[in-house]
C-alpha cells in the first residue's frame, strides 16, 4: 500500500477527473483535481504534490502542454504523467524530460497504478 501520497489530476473533462480519483483512492492515494492549469498552478503553490497526471488538451490561458513547460522551466521535480486521448509517437517522443510516461486514454487502472509506482519510486 503507498504511503498516502498526493497526485494532482489536471483534466478538463470531470467524469475522468472523478474516475482517475476513485481509481486513486482505492489504491491507497491522495488525489487532487484542477480542471484547469491555471487551477493546477495555484494548488501547486500550498500543496506538497509527489505527481501529476496531466491532460495536454484543455481550455484555458494555460493548456496541459504550457503548464508542462512551466513546470520543467521552473526546475520543478515533480514526476508528470501525461494522460491524453490524443497521443501519438511525436507525442511521446516530443515531451521534456520531466515526463516519466505517456498514457492513452481510456486508461487501464493495472496500468495507470504500475505507472504511478515506478515514478515514485524512481
Amino acid at each position: 500500500m503507498p504511503d498516502t501520497a498526493s497526485i494532482l489530476i489536471v483534466d478538463d473533462e470531470e467524469p475522468i477527473r472523478r474516475l482517475l480519483t476513485r481509481i486513486l483512492t482505492d489504491a491507497g492515494y491522495t488525489p487532487l483535481e484542477a480542471d484547469t492549469g491555471d487551477q493546477a498552478l495555484t494548488m501547486l503553490g500550498p500543496n506538497t504534490i509527489q505527481l501529476i497526471l496531466l491532460d495536454l488538451h484543455m481550455p484555458g490561458q494555460v493548456d496541459g502542454e504550457e503548464l508542462l513547460f512551466q513546470l520543467r522551466d521552473q526546475g520543478d521535480e515533480i514526476p508528470i504523467i501525461v494522460v491524453s486521448g490524443w497521443v501519438d509517437d511525436e507525442t511521446i517522443a516530443n515531451q521534456p524530460d520531466c515526463v516519466h510516461a505517456v498514457l492513452k486514454k481510456p486508461i487501464q487502472r493495472e496500468h495507470l497504478l504500475k505507472t504511478i509506482d515506478l515514478a515514485l519510486n524512481k
